[in-house]
Parts: C-alpha cells; sequence; structure tokens
C-alpha cells in the first residue's frame, strides 16, 4: 500500500447556515448557484478522488458534511466621517466706486455722524452770542457785564496827597499794628513766641517802607514824610536787632532791639499828625491843567 506523503485536503470553510462558502479571499454563495459551487469544489473534489484511490477507499455517495466554521467577526466601529472638500464661495469683491449692496450700517453711521457735526456747530453758535441754547447753559436773561468807571487823573495836589495817605500808606499800617501786640511776649526771655511776633512785625514793617518808596508822593508832603519814613526805619532797625539777638542767643540784644521798636514807635504819633497837617495846609486844592 502506498501513502501519499501529502496531508490530506480540508475540506472548504461553510457559513453555519451553509449558504456561503470562503474561497480564501471573500464569502461566495452556495446555495442555487451551481456553477460557483463546482468553481469552489473543483479543487477539493480532485484531491479528494485522488487520495482514495491511492488508499483504496470507496467514494461515499454522500457529500462530505461541511466543517463547522465560526461566525465571522462583526465590525462594530463606526465609518470615518467623510471629508467635505467644498470650499465656500468668495464674497464678491465690490469696486470702490460702487456702494455696497447691503449698507444699513452706513446709513446709520452716516446719521450718526451729521447729528454730531450739528450738535457741534450749534455749541459754536452758542458760545458766540448767535444762537440762544437754554441746554448748553446759556442764557439770555444775564445781565451784561457793566464797563468799570474809567480812572480819570487827580488834577489837585492837594487830592494826589490825600489819595496816598488813605489810599496807600493806611491800608499798610494798618496791617502793620495787628502785629505790635504780639511783641509784648518778649519778656527777657528767647521764647518762640518772641521770635514768630519779631519776624511778623519785621515784614510787614518792610512792606510799609516799601509803600513810601514806590509812591508818588506830592511836594506838599515831602519834609513831613521824610521825617516820617526815618522813624519807622529805627523801629525796622529794632525789631532787625531783637532777631539777631536770636541768632547769637543773646537776651539782652533782643530786650534792646523791642524797646528801641518802643520807644520810637512813640514819636510816630506826631509824624502822622505833621503829615496830616502838611495835607490841609501845604497842599493845593487848584485843579490843575486845562
Amino acid at each position: 500500500m502506498s501513502i501519499d506523503a501529502s496531508p490530506p485536503a480540508q475540506p472548504p470553510q461553510m457559513s453555519p447556515d451553509g449558504n456561503w462558502v470562503w474561497d480564501g479571499s471573500q464569502w461566495q454563495p452556495v446555495t442555487g448557484v451551481e456553477p460557483t459551487h463546482e468553481g469552489v469544489f473543483a479543487a477539493y473534489a480532485h484531491k479528494v478522488e485522488a487520495a482514495d484511490q491511492a488508499v483504496g477507499v470507496a467514494q461515499p455517495a454522500a457529500a462530505v458534511a461541511p466543517v463547522q466554521a465560526a461566525a465571522p467577526a462583526v465590525d462594530y466601529s463606526y465609518p470615518a466621517p467623510a471629508v467635505d472638500y467644498a470650499y465656500p464661495a468668495p464674497e464678491p469683491v465690490v469696486p470702490l466706486w460702487q456702494p455696497p449692496k447691503n449698507s444699513s450700517k452706513s446709513v446709520v453711521l452716516y446719521a450718526f455722524a451729521a447729528v454730531i457735526v450739528l450738535v457741534m456747530l450749534m455749541m459754536v453758535l452758542n458760545s458766540l452770542n448767535l444762537v440762544s441754547l437754554p441746554f448748553f447753559g446759556a442764557s439770555s436773561s444775564a445781565p451784561a457785564a457793566k464797563p468799570s468807571p474809567l480812572a480819570y487823573p487827580i488834577r489837585s495836589e492837594f487830592g494826589r496827597a490825600d489819595d496816598f495817605l488813605k489810599g496807600s500808606l493806611a491800608p499798610a499800617m494798618a496791617t502793620f499794628q495787628q502785629t505790635v501786640p504780639g511783641l509784648q511776649a518778649c519778656t527777657g526771655t528767647l521764647s518762640n513766641s518772641c521770635f514768630y511776633a519779631i519776624t511778623a512785625s519785621d515784614n510787614q514793617m518792610k512792606t510799609v517802607l516799601s509803600v513810601i518808596d514806590h509812591g508818588t508822593i506830592p511836594l506838599c508832603l515831602a519834609t513831613p514824610m521824610k521825617k516820617y519814613r526815618s522813624d519807622l526805619s529805627l523801629m525796622e532797625a529794632g525789631l532787625q536787632l531783637g532777631l539777631k539777638g536770636y541768632k547769637d542767643n543773646q537776651v539782652g540784644e533782643v530786650t534792646n532791639g523791642v524797646n528801641q521798636f518802643a520807644r520810637v514807635a512813640e514819636a510816630l504819633q506826631g509824624d502822622v499828625t505833621a503829615l496830616d497837617g502838611a495835607k490841609k495846609t501845604q497842599c493845593s486844592p487848584d485843579l490843575e491843567g486845562p
């Protein structure tokens, strides 16, 4: 007995329902399609017949039952979404000299700009008093500003003397005299209150002297004003001596300076009387010029 060295051929793999057969690459229908069945089983029938002849086994009448094959695995994966290669249609390019079709926004912007220009124009006209608009803060009932009276030159010597004494010198002296009571704190000690009082009086005294030096003094007041200016200078010198005492830390200098100030101040009232008398007797009330 001869035995073929090659293993016997295996029957083809069929589906559980017997209607499909695996040909090695895909499932082929079996039921009702004889040409396909013969095409699929042709190689198998040839190998089986050759094997039976070699071993002396009779060919069975019935067809060999197909081997039960496992059902193919079902693929539950979702198919990949199709790629949309369509490009959006480009917007039509509108030439600059042609207005766009959708110009609703432009109309609104133009209207808003026109309102702004109108408001600005009304504000300008209101500021020029060409148009009266109460909501812009303008008031047509506001009283007009009265022109200041014209300053006429004083044409008499008496008038100029009176203007200087009452209009220039008197206010400066009134401010100075408000600082004099503070000098009472200077009682022979280097106190802070005395230092502040001397400093305040000295500053106001310099202001009075500046008014005299830069004022227009008529000739009729020249002599009494010279004496008045000299006494004020001695009073200011006493204040300077008191400040020097604080710098030198000398109580004696402070005391001497304050005493000098007070002694000269007693004679100052006579100077004021002399100035008033000169104004009344020496300054002419006659008008000058045409």
